[in-house]
């Protein structure tokens, strides 16, 4: 179906109208067609059929209904049909709302859904799974489970979020296209802002999501951590910002159009760059959450390369053909702020992208080791061994660059967009009257001058941090009066300045929580054990678990006039193989008290170490090493069984070795088998002799006995957590919101403008909320 809607309107292209009903159609029955395999997937999801492959790895009986539908988009496959879904959906809503671009948009936007269709059958959720040795098809009673780190409330609402995003970012890009191909350079900008603004809201909301849920869950110490797959979505993300202020410049008096088409098809390349390097396997050594290949590598390339050539091929063709119109040669006016404003946005996409690509272009054979010499000087560099030390180092020259990059590089530019945001709001489009501006400007220079003597106060003293503080509450005010006075011109008219607004506000909180948050310090506490550390008394109450058996250090937090229980999660969890680590977090109003857990030792008995193979311990005058298993294999071909575990023995600078072993022999009576543990004598006259084993984990309980080894003191349990105070982090989060609310509210006035021109009806925008509702019903009910 989606076949037939590109055809057809190709062939609309070609001039047989007749074709537009089909094409119509196909773009109705391709949405039918992947609504019934979404919701296929959710039944077998929810009817756990574990003969899938895509179920078994995902999913198991003890999750529960939400989580449950959630794991549906865990993996690749899951992943790549709901994006799917949301652009069918935006396919359909664009029928019928883009007029003459019609057949050019929904062509291209129809093209794209056919590649992720592609990527999405290659995958295939619904893969039976078979024994990968013999090929039979398997059907276990139980699944792998989904990752504890997924088994959380973001898991259920970030992913489809942030697809969303993904596919409302075709529409520019299709909308850019499209107006190469009809020579209409300015029509495109009406129609495709109110995509625009959308795909700008759902995606910002995305990246807050999913900074909250690193912060809340996954213990990485922040919200930020400059992870390639972090960063491959803010690339986008800042196009599309630069691309809404080089819109709004456009629609007011038709400046910037190649620079609009420029970012407009800049929007979904990187989109899909940035599912390429997530999705290709690029980060494996650099990420902690990127994807393997799984056999679509070559279609990426494929599909980028395609994206890039047209875009530029059209650019190429049509460049010299697209009108320009000067901007204003005045420098205090708004035209030239916004530019200013999008070079800076570009610019730091440019270094975010640069610095996330470096995988990729340190590959280039010739070019990493070169790139690391010159790039080492001044950055420091990833080999590979920075998520992982235990990693063998790349030796073909590909690298990455560490966050300090970005923590270094970012910054200054996030200067340059305070200055631009506390003077550019109050500028008139072609000039402004200086002294109007001056006298606008006093009571926000007053605030910032407040607000540098309240960090100075509080003991801020690095320069670019009291820049940030007194830049933002500068801007904060600026744009704070550009509300009050658009406010009387309805509400619907804020959303700019109110995004603006946000920025400064987020901007103040990351500065506060990173720059000025303490340093992560340790505290190792035995069970009822207390310590106080940033005006906080910790108490350590002893490891527990809880209803899901998943284990939790108890601690009790004190702060001189309140006591609350912090439960940071540690344990070990059997299916994923791996430690998992949830850091818990109590909210003040000025601060977050951040405690993650870093380790736990149990209570241990000197005499009865547990070693695993090459592991070496201290018992008494003894240094003890486990060297691995010595089995009897002519006593298994008689039916007995005689296991010995090597162990190695320093004794007064002395090595022996010793074996003590566990026998199983059937007793000629009953014929039972009967189980004999034989000891060895130690050099120094002790007994050490073989209490348990566990030879799928290769490991071993020994016990030794004697005059002062029985007599060792046990070593009491020990928690190990990182504790830290990160000031003002709540404006992070305050800050993205009122941005995305302003983005929102941005959105319905550009959409009720672009539906009001569409139906020939004078644009007049609703004061109040009820008039906004009738409003947007009669909308509705025309469509």
């Amino acid at each position: 179906m989606t076949l037939l809607a590109l055809i057809s309107y190709g062939l609309v292209l070609r001039g047989q109208r007749a074709a537009l009903s089909y094409a119509r159609f196909g773009v109705y029955a391709a949405l039918a067609g992947v609504i019934m395999s979404w919701t296929l997937l959710v039944t077998v999801f929810l009817a756990r059929r574990f003969d899938l492959d895509y179920v078994y790895n995902y999913s198991s009986r003890d999750l529960e209904f939400f989580f449950t539908i959630a794991a549906t988009w865990a993996g690749q496959p899951g992943s790549f049909m709901i994006w799917l879904l949301w652009g069918a959906i935006a396919s359909v809503l664009l029928v019928r709302r883009t007029k003459h671009f019609e057949p050019y948009v929904l062509m291209v936007v129809m093209a794209i859904q056919a590649a992720i269709i592609g990527f999405t059958l290659v995958l295939n959720p619904f893969q039976p799974l078979v024994d990968p040795n013999t090929g039979v098809a398997l059907n276990p009673g139980d699944g792998r489970g989904l990752n504890p780190l997924l088994h959380n409330f973001w898991m259920i609402i970030h992913p489809p979020i942030l697809f969303v995003g993904y596919a409302l970012s075709m529409i520019p890009f299709a909308f850019a296209l499209a107006a190469l191909w009809r020579r209409d350079y300015d029509t495109w900008v009406k129609r495709a802002l109110p995509w625009t603004l959308a795909a700008w809201t759902f995606l910002g909301l995305a990246l807050l999501l999913g900074g909250y849920w690193a912060y809340e869950t996954l213990g990485w110490g922040g919200y930020w951590g400059w992870d390639p797959v972090e960063n491959s979505s803010l690339v986008p993300w800042l196009i599309l910002t630069a691309l809404i202020h080089g819109m709004l410049v456009q629609r007011t008096h038709g400046s910037l159009r190649k620079t609009n088409l420029v970012l407009g098809l800049a929007t979904y390349v990187t989109v899909f760059y940035a599912t390429f390097m997530t999705r290709s396997g690029v980060y494996a050594n650099f990420s902690v959450h990127s994807f393997v290949a799984e056999g679509i590598f070559e279609g990426l390339v494929g599909f980028q390369i395609f994206l890039l050539a047209v875009a530029v091929v059209s650019l190429v063709v049509r460049w010299n053909d697209i009108p320009s119109r000067p901007l204003s040669d005045k420098f205090f006016s708004r035209d030239s702020f916004f530019v200013l404003g999008i070079i800076t946005i570009v610019m730091t996409a440019l270094v975010v992208g640069i610095g996330t690509s470096m995988p990729v272009i340190s590959a280039i054979p010739g070019v990493g080791h070169t790139l690391q010499e010159w790039m080492g000087r001044y950055f420091e560099l990833d080999d590979g061994t920075l998520m992982n030390p235990q990693a063998q180092p790349f030796e073909d020259g590909r690298f990455s660059l560490a966050p300090s990059f970005y923590q270094r590089t970012v910054p200054p530019l996030g200067v340059v967009a305070i200055v631009l945001l506390i003077v550019g709001p109050l500028l008139g489009w072609r000039d402004s009257n200086l002294s109007h501006l001056l006298r606008a400007l006093r009571w926000p220079a007053v605030l910032a001058v407040v607000a540098a003597i309240v960090a100075i106060f509080i003991n801020v003293r690095d320069v670019l941090s009291l820049f940030y503080v007194a830049g933002g509450a500068f801007a904060f005010g600026t744009n704070l009066l550009m509300i009050i006075r658009t406010l009387r011109g309805g509400w619907l008219r804020i959303g700019g300045y109110l995004a603006h607004l946000g920025f400064t506000v987020m901007a103040i909180g990351m500065v506060a929580s990173s720059a000025y948050a303490t340093p992560d310090t340790r505290l190792t506490l035995s069970p009822g054990e207390s310590a106080r550390l940033f005006g906080y008394e910790f108490i350590f109450n002893g490891y527990q678990l809880d209803d899901q058996q998943r284990g939790v250090l108890d601690v009790t937090v004190s702060d001189g006039s309140r006591t609350f229980s912090a439960r940071p999660y540690l344990y070990y969890n059997q299916r994923m193989g791996a430690t998992m680590q949830t850091p818990s977090i109590h909210s003040y109003f000025w601060h977050d008290l951040y405690i993650s857990p870093a380790g736990y030792d149990p209570e241990r008995d000197p005499s009865r170490p547990v070693l695993g193979v090459d592991q070496s311990v201290q018992m008494g005058p003894y240094t003890l090493t486990f060297r691995g298993f010595n089995i009897d294999r002519e006593a298994m071909v008689r039916g007995e069984a005689k296991v010995g575990a090597r162990v190695e023995v320093i004794y007064e600078g002395q090595t022996f070795e010793v074996e003590p072993r566990v026998e199983i022999v059937p007793d000629p009576t009953t014929n039972e088998g009967k189980l004999q543990f034989i000891p060895v004598t130690l050099p120094g006259g002790h007994t050490l002799r073989l209490a348990e084993l566990d030879p799928t984990n290769r490991m071993v309980l020994l016990e030794g006995s004697g005059p002062g080894i029985d007599e060792l003191p046990v070593v009491p349990a020990k928690a190990v957590i990182a504790v830290s105070v990160k000031p003002l982090v709540v404006l992070v989060w305050t800050g993205v919101i009122i941005m995305v609310t302003g983005g929102a509210i941005a959105l319905v006035r550009r959409y009720l403008e672009g539906s009001l021109a569409l139906a020939g009806v004078r644009v007049r925008l609703p004061r109040a909320l009820p008039e906004l509702a009738a409003q947007m019903g009669w909308r509705a009910i025309g469509r």
